[in-house]
This record gives C-alpha cells, sequence and structure tokens, in this order.
C-alpha cells in the first residue's frame, strides 16, 4: 500500500463512520507542536519477530506464544496486558485512550511510545502529550512536520503496518476479535455501534496487510500475517 492507496481507505472508512477529516488534520497539526518524530529509536527493531497484542476477551490466551521479538500493544489492551503479562512492551500504539497513568510508568521505564492524532483526541493531545517527549506522532490523514503515516486506522491495525513498515520477519496478532466489542461502562448503544464498524474496518485492513505480505487471513486467538 502507498499513501495514494490509503487515503482513498481512508476516505470511505471516514465516510461509512461521519468522521470530520478536517478535524483530523487539525489535531495532527497540534500534536506536532508537542512532539518532535524522530524515527531513529526505530531503527532497532527492523527486521525482528513482532508481536501486535489487542483487547480482544482471547488476549490472555495467545500471551504464551510470545517469545523475543518486539512486543506491539495496543493502547485499549494496555491495562489487560499489565493484569496477565509478566514483560513490558517494547512500543505501545495509543490515541490517549487507554490509562495514562500506566501508559506513562511504561513509558518512564523504556517503553517506546507512537501517539496518534484525529479529530476526538485533541482534549487529550493538549493535556497529555508533554508527558512523552520523546513519543513519535500518527496520523491518518496527511502526514506532515513530526507526524507520520504509516496507515491504519484503530490501534491495533495500525501497530501491524507499523510492524510492516520496519520489514517485520512476521506479524503475530494476539487478542483481536472482531466479533465482540469489549464494552466500556460508559458506552451507549450509539458507541457499541459505532465500534462494531471500527471492528469492520480493522479486520478489512488487516486483511489487506495480510494480502501484501502473502499470507491468509484466519481469526483465532493468534493470528500471522
Amino acid at each position: 500500500m502507498n499513501l495514494i492507496q490509503w487515503l482513498k481507505i481512508y476516505e470511505d472508512i471516514t465516510d461509512s463512520l461521519g468522521i470530520n477529516r478536517n478535524e483530523d488534520l487539525i489535531s495532527s497539526f497540534i500534536l506536532s507542536n508537542y512532539i518532535n518524530s524522530n524515527e531513529n529509536f526505530l531503527k532497532k527493531y527492523h527486521g525482528k519477530n513482532f508481536f501486535i497484542v489487542g483487547n480482544g476477551k482471547n488476549m490472555p490466551d495467545g500471551l504464551n506464544s510470545i517469545s523475543g521479538g518486539v512486543v506491539i500493544v495496543a493502547d485499549s489492551a494496555v491495562t489487560r496486558f499489565h493484569e496477565y503479562a509478566s514483560i513490558k512492551p517494547d512500543i505501545i500504539v495509543t490515541d490517549l485512550d487507554g490509562d495514562i497513568n500506566l501508559i506513562h510508568n511504561y513509558y518512564k521505564n523504556g517503553t517506546d511510545l507512537i501517539i496518534h492524532a484525529h479529530g476526538d483526541n485533541i482534549n487529550k493531545i493538549l493535556k497529555y502529550s508533554s508527558k512523552f517527549p520523546r513519543a513519535m506522532g500518527t496520523t491518518q490523514n496527511i502526514p506532515i512536520k513530526n507526524i507520520k503515516n504509516y496507515f491504519g486506522f484503530t490501534d491495533g491495525d495500525r501497530s501491524a503496518f507499523l510492524a510492516k513498515y520496519l520489514n517485520a520477519s512476521s506479524i503475530i496478532l494476539i487478542g483481536f476479535c472482531f466479533k465482540e466489542v469489549t464494552i466500556k461502562p460508559y458506552y451507549d448503544e450509539n458507541s457499541i455501534a459505532f465500534k462494531k464498524k471500527k471492528l469492520f474496518w480493522a479486520r478489512k485492513l488487516l486483511e489487506i496487510l495480510a494480502s501484501e505480505r502473502h499470507k491468509k487471513f484466519i481469526e483465532s486467538s493468534v493470528i500471522e500475517i
């Protein structure tokens, strides 16, 4: 996939979900003022095996498959990963929607952080991004100064696209469940319906990524793409 192809998919995603692309771009400009997206720290991850941890109910079942390699935890999975895993993530991919204190503790102990800008997290960028000065920034819109676009829409599938960008030898998805929404206490019916649409797009994007890597996408608690 290249940027032109991604932006067409992004247009389809935002149209289907009613997302304002201009607000995504504004969020990117705001984030770019708080961080300096230097890719140098990513060099140490090039060509390795990657384990991408999502927040599906099946996540604990797959953690035993982690053996060496680079562990990327998607934002929503951070709390349960901390509960079930005895290791720290190498990278957390976040839109600042998860447990900020826990993310910050990992960050202070060496975990690399990639913060994503979109229209709905501008307030969180303003509130929290200064806590993470060495973090990188990403966008789902046009990349700008300090802000990269490795493709992907949700924290989970963006993590997988990051692994591809880093020439991963293998990409193993753990805790990716596309049939059930992980319900948070404040979700209403509209929130659940919105999340289900996001899961649809996450799966579609991961299927595209698997196809690009000449893999067959087979859903389970551990998925290789």
